[in-house]
């Protein structure tokens, strides 16, 4: 199940930007929002999982996302030791518009501005900032937003304007493949190999017989197969699963042996060994964490219709 972002949750009425900056866990949910959304990681590595697609990230990379996109990041590992720090910057469409009267037409960033405003679905962009421009003018923002210093809207429209200068002569400087779309990030080999590990996650499906189904050779597929997703295959069947015992976990009441057959481990020890070494918690323990939190957004979901 998505959890849906609204944005009356983070603007205030009169200013339609809002950032913060999270580090990243494996608790987070997958969620979807009605605001476009400007991310940067500023620290670490790990994936951004974009309709249900991982992507691996690192310190630099900096994502466009129009209103609808499903998605969440997560640490390349749990521990404290190896966060991952996104800086977000999001936006109510008329600021975007605003944006838009800074660009010449048919300069990239208005063109990627134009069709995230609309809204097209699947398009999101990647950019990847490697001589780390962005992160002073991001965190310049940043602090302004919570300290709120004179004049601090005035200087915060000011640097988001700086922000996507920024972008748009990263897309020149190495044209079309400064930033990417879901349809051309891979071949269509790989990405109907990945869609079968999704729909077919607990089934016994191995290297060998996915490298078969996709017409390679295991050495090949292997090599693409980490390209595409930043991790080995067994690696990442095994996120799979995991994170779909993780939305079993908060949306049912099966127990823990129940679930794991569901996600095809018989092995109870693994199970429980795996699971907490990809989240962090005990399968009991993040049922507990997550039933929390939901009760906590539904009270204030629920409170914000109390007069």
């Amino acid at each position: 199940m998505v959890f849906t972002l609204r944005g009356t949750r983070f603007f205030e009425d009169d200013f339609p930007i809002y950032l913060n900056r999270e580090v990243e866990a494996f608790h987070l949910r997958e969620h979807v929002h009605d605001f476009v959304e400007l991310c940067l990681v500023e620290e670490g590595q790990g994936h951004h999982y974009i309709d249900k697609k991982s992507y691996p990230v690192q310190k630099g990379d900096v994502f466009l996302l129009p209103v609808g996109t499903v998605h969440v990041f997560r640490p390349v590992s749990a521990k404290s030791s190896h966060p991952l720090v996104v800086c977000n910057c999001i936006f109510k469409l008329e600021a975007l518009q605003e944006l838009l009267d800074s660009f010449q037409p048919g300069s990239p960033l208005y063109d990627m501005l134009t069709r995230t405003s609309a809204g097209e679905g699947g398009c999101w962009y990647q950019f990847r900032d490697k001589h780390n421009r962005l992160h002073q003018l991001f965190n310049e923002a940043y602090i302004e937003y919570y300290n709120r210093g004179s004049n601090y809207r005035v200087l915060i429209r000011s640097l988001v304007l700086q922000i996507f200068i920024t972008l748009d002569r990263l897309a020149r400087e190495t044209a079309t493949s400064s930033y990417i779309e879901p349809s051309t990030l891979k071949a269509d080999r790989m990405q109907e190999a990945l869609q079968i590990l999704q729909d077919r996650y607990q089934e016994h499906l191995t290297l060998e017989m996915m490298a078969e189904k996709s017409f390679m050779s295991v050495r090949q597929f292997q090599n693409m197969f980490k390209q595409a997703t930043g991790k080995t295959f067994n690696r990442y069947v095994q996120h799979v699963r995991i994170l779909k015992s993780c939305e079993l976990l908060v949306h049912t009441d099966w127990s823990v042996a129940q679930i794991a057959e569901e996600v095809g481990y018989s092995d109870m020890k693994f199970f429980h060994a795996l699971f907490r070494k990809i989240t962090g918690e005990s399968p009991l323990r993040y049922r507990q964490i997550y039933k929390k939190q939901e009760k906590c957004e539904s009270a204030y979901d629920a409170n914000k219709f109390v007069m």
